[in-house]
């Protein structure tokens, strides 16, 4: 079975293009670049790279899963060092412990995955090469990683699923999408529900 970046690549076979698998995703788009002469202003350039986003969310996806599931969370942690996994709701309730519904299993250690910063193109590579991926202690280091090495993974996609959501980093600017690890506007629509709450829970004891 191909993979997403597979079939991306496959398309520009007419043009000469070979893909490697001893490549980085990134390198076999600098090559296609090279192998089609597209200007960089043009509209198939353009169109081009939009279809190398969505294939990378989609290798994402083919590799690690997409559903807050059991088996597609353990793969991840996995990926990314964190441990022990958990393999069954008893092991999960070691690692929390707060007892779960099967629904819930994935938060038990979902802010471990939240406070992880690994590279997602790397990670995406580890799974082809082997190599474990590299972690980085703050999102700055991981922010400088990432422009150095032009390793820029896209963070808004139609193909984007759960999973993906929980490892997005903003790199050039504050993250204001969808993952649910506490961005800014996340913490602003908190505190507001809370000052509202507060609110009506001294105007009920003043009407008491």
């Amino acid at each position: 079975m191909s993979t997403p970046l597979e079939d991306f690549f496959a398309q520009f076979a007419n043009l000469g293009f070979t893909y490697s698998k001893n490549n980085t995703a990134h390198n076999n788009f600098k090559r296609l670049r090279k192998a089609s002469q597209w200007d960089k202003n043009s509209t198939a350039l353009t169109v081009a790279r939009v279809e190398f986003n969505d294939a990378l969310v989609q290798e994402f996806n083919f590799i690690y899963g997409t559903d807050s599931d059991l088996a597609a969370w353990q793969n991840l942690c996995e990926a990314i060092d964190i441990l022990p996994i958990p393999d069954n709701i008893e092991e999960c309730q070691k690692v929390s412990p707060a007892r779960v519904e099967q629904a819930q299993i994935a938060d038990t250690y979902l802010k471990r995955v939240w406070d992880a910063h690994v590279n997602i193109v790397d990670l995406l590579e580890s799974a082809r090469t082997g190599t474990r991926v590299q972690q980085f202690t703050t999102l700055e280091e991981l922010r400088v990683y990432t422009k150095q090495q032009g390793k820029m993974f896209p963070k808004e996609s139609a193909y984007t699923g759960g999973l993906l959501k929980e490892l997005l980093r903003e790199i050039i600017n504050e993250y204001f999408g969808k993952r649910r690890n506490g961005s800014a506007k996340r913490k602003r629509r908190k505190a507001r529900r809370q000052a509202a709450a507060m609110q009506a829970a001294l105007e009920e004891g003043s009407e008491a």
